[in-house]
């Protein structure tokens, strides 16, 4: 039994083997084993009697634009070429008188041969052309090539002429090629393709194709060497063949004969000699040393297939073991991994039963893990879970999406996040449950905020003393007044300019005062142009001393309900970012106008502007262009939290050497809700 199954394997194999080389025979020379043997070599009693009826002549119609393969000699006048060799040996071959009747271009000659005013031409076939013509055996290979500037980078293969202007001669194959592969070429026509490559030099086209040979010849005529160059990455290698119109059933058989007789001969070889002065392999040759290559890798292959067997039966079973035991110490190797994080980690199905939990989890709710797993989710003491986390295990169990939230239990800060675990057809079969215990995190930002703000504040010290100088010098020079001058009139001047000294000192301080207190995270109802001028009162001295000019453009009713603390973190960042950006003065202005049922803040500078490099990292923490000891890189990264923590949006357009806009989009609806659990009410003008 086991011999007959051998026996029938071999027998399939070798029948395989047969075909296979049959199949690449006729894919090399357009004939296989069984054609070959079919064929006889001499013209049947029919082929004669057609070649008589034409008075022992044919026609052979093709264009002279295209050397070396054809074109007419400029000494002697002669119709000459590498193909035109080739249709003169197969004249002698055939016996037949083979006229020459060149045309100018491809097209022109591909006209011809369709209203028979020709016999037949060199082609290469393709779908649309086998519509018109029959094929021959091919007899030469021919290789199309992309020709562009010596600089060009932009184009490297076919693919990247989508959307170029590509020269090519009318008829070319080229043309047909590239249709059917590429997309939104333009192609500009020439009549040979001297005159592409005369464009492509004037820049008129981006790319010729056509045929190598052609191209290199007319690139070497023009002395363009140095100024264009042919893509490694060739478009296509094709067999060329002899084209007749679909009728002509009889030419193409005598034409087969002839183009065989010459493959024996190796004429090819000659010519090629003669043209390019190297001998490359005939096609029967290259045929014959891959029959050779291909029956000796399928002979091995069998013999070692046989003993690949044999050694199979006994190491698979060595094998699944071993894979077996790596496997055990891999997911060992990954619970112990899952149980020393210190997160909370838990595993459920699609009914909320806990498939798998880390120790940090037991430790917690002091209980042991195999109690927990197989539990409902549910069934737990709601005492470190959302109230919502049902939903958000649901959640991302349809979406296939992450989850995150961040929630309050017993005064303290967590963050859940679920994630997806799907098998090989990504398909749900639990989730991961991370939670994660961020009340240490959220008071360090607490904190890292208050202390940027006094930061902020020892900064602006030095403007305040200096305001605060000025009422005093006032309130001290009218003292002395009132003390020499008891002239009634004086004495209420001077009074009334104490008064007015003192009333913007304590201005002055009331405003440093409101900027470094703790603000809770409610929102009120503000002035947003009085909000501005206070926080603008604070910098004063700063932008003086730095002689940037400052412009405020806000409707003076502009009320807005909205979180103080979040708006003077916001702008102080954005101001100080925007000083440091104008070493040499400038203009800083800020506009503040509602939107939609959005507040909408710019802040405007005239600075260096920001380059495109440093634009995608500027919101990152300590991220930083300015020297050392002159900031941490903590400005913007506060501000984009800020703004995110009021669900808004910030914006930034910079142009380098023009300046940089801040543009903060804060929500005045739908955000925070009231005691009574409604949206907050968005903006209104104060009467």
């Amino acid at each position: 039994m086991m011999k007959r199954r051998i026996m029938n394997v071999v027998i399939i194999s070798i029948a395989l083997t047969l075909i296979f080389v049959n199949r690449y025979l006729e894919i090399e020379s357009g004939k296989g084993f069984f054609d070959r043997f079919m064929e006889s070599s001499k013209l049947s009693p029919e082929e004669r009697a057609w070649i008589h009826e034409h008075d022992n002549k044919i026609i052979y119609g093709g264009d002279y634009s295209s050397p070396p393969l054809r074109y007419i000699d400029d000494i002697n006048g002669q119709y000459c070429g590498y193909v035109v060799d080739y249709i003169s040996a197969l004249s002698i071959e055939l016996g037949i008188e083979i006229d020459h009747k060149p045309v100018f271009f491809c097209q022109e000659a591909l006209d011809k041969l369709t209203n028979r005013e020709s016999d037949f031409c060199d082609l290469i076939p393709s779908e649309e052309r086998e519509k018109v013509f029959d094929f021959s055996d091919p007899f030469y290979l021919l290789r199309g090539a992309i020709l562009v500037s010596l600089d060009n980078k932009s184009i490297r293969n076919y693919h990247d002429l989508a959307g170029k202007v590509v020269g090519v001669c009318k008829g070319d194959y080229a043309e047909e090629f590239l249709n059917a592969r590429v997309r939104g070429i333009h192609f500009v026509y020439s009549d040979d393709m001297r005159g592409a490559i005369v464009k492509l030099n004037e820049n008129k086209v981006d790319a010729v194709v056509g045929n190598e040979p052609v191209l290199i010849y007319y690139r070497t005529k023009l002395r363009a060497e140095n100024n264009l160059k042919i893509l490694d990455n060739l478009m296509y290698e094709k067999n060329v063949a002899l084209a007749v119109p679909k009728s002509d059933r009889v030419l193409l058989s005598i034409l087969n004969k002839g183009i065989h007789h010459l493959k024996q001969k190796d004429i090819m070889v000659k010519i090629q000699q003669k043209w390019f002065g190297i001998s490359i392999p005939s096609s029967s040759e290259k045929l014959s040393q891959k029959i050779t290559l291909i029956v000796i890798v399928f002979c091995s292959f069998f013999l070692v297939i046989f003993y690949v067997f044999y050694l199979w039966n006994n190491t698979l079973k060595k094998e699944v073991e071993k894979r077996t035991q790596e496997l055990d110490i891999s997911r060992n190797n990954l619970q112990i991994t899952f149980d020393g994080l210190t997160h909370l980690m838990i595993v459920v199905d699609w009914n909320n039963k806990i498939v798998n939990v880390n120790k940090a989890f037991c430790r917690l709710l002091h209980v042991d893990k195999n109690q927990a797993v197989g539990q409902n989710m549910a069934d737990f003491p709601n005492n470190f879970l959302p109230d919502d986390f049902l939903m958000l295990i649901a959640n991302t169990f349809q979406t296939g999406e992450q989850g995150n939230e961040e929630y309050n239990k017993k005064g303290k800060s967590y963050k859940i996040s679920s994630f997806p675990l799907g098998d090989r057809t990504l398909f749900i079969m639990h989730v991961l449950i991370m939670i994660q215990d961020i009340t240490q995190i959220r008071l360090s930002e607490q904190q890292l905020l208050q202390d940027r703000k006094m930061t902020a504040i020892g900064q602006l010290a030095a403007g305040v003393a200096h305001e605060i100088r000025n009422p005093l010098g006032l309130i001290r020079n009218y003292c002395y007044l009132l003390k020499l001058n008891h002239d009634e009139e004086q004495i209420k001047k001077s009074l009334s300019v104490i008064e007015t000294s003192v009333q913007k000192a304590s201005a002055i301080i009331d405003n440093l005062l409101n900027f470094s207190r703790i603000s809770c995270n409610k929102r009120e109802m503000i002035k947003i142009r009085d909000f501005m001028e206070n926080i603008l009162a604070l910098e004063k001295e700063i932008l003086k001393t730095g002689h940037i000019r400052m412009h405020l453009h806000g409707q003076e009713d502009l009320c807005c309900l909205i979180n103080q603390e979040s708006l003077k973190h916001i702008m102080t960042n954005l101001i100080s970012n925007a000083v440091d950006a104008m070493p040499r003065g400038g203009i800083l202005t800020i506009k503040c106008y509602l939107e939609q049922d959005n507040l909408i803040v710019e802040c405007i500078d005239t600075g260096m502007g920001i380059s495109e490099e440093n634009m995608k990292n500027i919101f990152n923490p300590f991220f930083t262009t300015k020297e050392p000891g002159k900031g941490i890189g903590l400005g913007l990264y506060i501000t984009f939290n800020e703004v995110q923590k009021c669900g808004g949006e910030i914006r930034v357009y910079s142009k380098v050497g023009t300046g940089t806009t801040f543009c903060v989009i804060l929500p005045l609806r739908g955000g925070e809700a009231d005691e009574k659990g409604q949206p907050s009410f968005s903006g209104a003008h104060c009467g």
